[in-house]
């Protein structure tokens, strides 16, 4: 399970880039492509719909439909969902899951439905995984048990501890 708590963290980091760029990341651009966009301006959110792909770095966000909640003001980010078919790869680790939720205040990251969280040959799989970048996570099993499976000695991702 310790080996999978830095695969969560860049869900948290990868989800908070939507909302806003580190200095050091500054010249890394976030790219989300889709079959269409709608910006409701009076409700301040942002919806991305067919075939999403949310890209910064390495890391790459992948769902049916993702849609940015946006303050009163439009500039800070309140909530971010990715819906349906959702996948997540970074070079450490990849996830699965119907629906994702990133709440940037609380820095809070939800996978819910057959979630499932993969670094080299270890597997973390519950109905919903809650992290936090503190490094806190939960993994609920409501229709199914919650099931880990961890290799002694394997290290994830490229033979490198992440």
């Amino acid at each position: 399970m310790k080996r999978l708590l830095p695969f969560l963290f860049v869900i948290l980091t990868t989800a908070g880039a939507l909302s806003a760029q580190q200095p050091s990341e500054g010249s890394v651009p976030i790219v989300i492509e889709a079959q269409k966009l709608t910006y409701d301006d009076r409700q301040k959110v942002a919806v991305y719909i067919g075939s999403v792909i949310a890209q910064h770095g390495q890391t790459i966000l992948k769902g049916d439909r993702l849609t940015i909640y946006f303050d009163k003001t439009g500039r800070q980010i309140k909530k971010i969902v990715v819906e349906g078919n959702v996948y997540i790869k970074d070079p450490r680790g990849e996830g699965w899951c119907q629906k994702l939720i990133y709440y940037p205040a609380q820095e809070k990251v939800v996978l819910i439905g057959d979630a499932k969280l993969k670094q080299g040959k270890n597997i973390v799989v519950g109905d919903q995984i809650i992290a936090y970048k503190d490094g806190r996570v939960e993994v609920i099993g409501q229709k199914k048990r919650v099931k880990t499976i961890i290799y002694p000695g394997e290290v994830g991702g490229e033979g490198k501890r992440p």
